[in-house]
């Protein structure tokens, strides 16, 4: 699965595994325009440790067991952690029982990207859909080090779409703000795939039901099963959004999206903004007033092309 080819785009695939997190690895190591050079994993939808083991069940399950994975922070820059588990349950992976290879991580995921990103400027992609703890530290540790990437595709943020976690902010800039503001300031060329465009493809319960009679199939169903009747639960329909995959498919194919650049910034403070995108969207004031750097911004996305080649990537047809 996932062969890549001689052109293929070398990335860095950050991470919070996280049910949707998994298929977004799944999307990339199917997708043969990309090279996954490691994975990092951060803290975010469950604790680190577990989402670090949650990479290496879901690698050893796609038999892409040499890729490595680096274990990256125990936590936000400055808040108090948050964890999604009402989501993607305790163990992070829904209902499914994948068992834990017998190997470690294969070191720190912020001394990794750091060293990848300064060997090879211009040429490696980030693709980044936990809370972006990781690439802060490393921006931190090393300045101007986000900006040797070739780009950033970040799965985070609401621009005009209402929050999943407070009324404004999305979960992954709700669980580090600073970090997210530090990101979105480091003068990086970053793709932002935020709520705007994420909650507009979905898993229903009939892709369930189509799933193929293989591991990775079981795997599918067994995982986003519990988030799907926790929507039913919350009257929002049974379904899946596939959020993080997004991220991905910036990076395969971006003319699936429709793409904006808008002037934005990361609010940090306040019991119900903070992790808020906030968008100087003004009409009477010039660019070089406006709040915020240029961000480009995926604001909507061919859904039938997106889902047909995400399915076709986690289920591709010699499985």
């Amino acid at each position: 699965m996932g062969i890549e080819s001689s052109d293929s785009r070398p990335v860095i695939l950050d991470a919070d595994p996280g049910v949707d997190d998994a298929l977004a690895i799944m999307l990339a190591l199917g997708s043969p325009e990309l090279d996954v050079l490691g994975i990092c994993t951060v803290s975010g939808n469950v604790p680190l440790d577990i989402g670090t083991g949650n990479a290496l069940k879901v690698l050893e399950l796609l038999g892409r067991g040499g890729i490595p994975v680096y274990s990256g922070a125990g936590g936000p820059l400055r808040k108090e952690a948050v964890y999604a588990t009402e989501v993607h349950g305790t163990g992070g992976l829904g209902n499914s029982a994948l068992p834990l290879p017998d190997r470690s991580p294969s070191g720190d995921a912020i001394s990794f990207m750091i060293e990848t990103l300064s060997a090879r400027p211009g040429e490696v992609t980030l693709i980044a859909v936990g809370p972006l703890t990781n690439l802060a530290l490393a921006e931190a540790r090393a300045p101007g080090v986000l900006k040797k990437a070739r780009e950033v595709c970040v799965m985070g943020g609401a621009v005009e779409e209402p929050g999943n976690v407070t009324p404004v902010a999305e979960f992954n800039f709700f669980a580090d703000p600073d970090a997210a503001r530090q990101v979105v300031r480091s003068g990086t060329s970053i793709t932002l795939a935020p709520l705007d465009v994420t909650h507009r493809v979905a898993l229903a319960a009939t892709h369930l039901a189509e799933m193929p009679a293989t591991p990775a199939g079981r795997f599918v169903m067994e995982a986003v099963r519990p988030a799907m009747e926790l929507a039913m639960r919350l009257q929002a329909g049974r379904r899946f959004f596939l959020h993080d995959p997004m991220a991905v498919a910036l990076a395969i194919d971006p003319s699936l999206f429709r793409i904006e650049t808008v002037f934005a910034d990361v609010e940090t403070e306040g019991d119900l903004t903070a992790g808020q995108v906030v968008a100087d969207r003004r009409s009477f004031t010039v660019d070089g007033n406006r709040k915020g750097p240029p961000v480009r911004c995926a604001m909507d996305v061919d859904a039938g092309r997106f889902l047909a080649l995400f399915l076709s990537r986690i289920f591709p047809v010699d499985v």
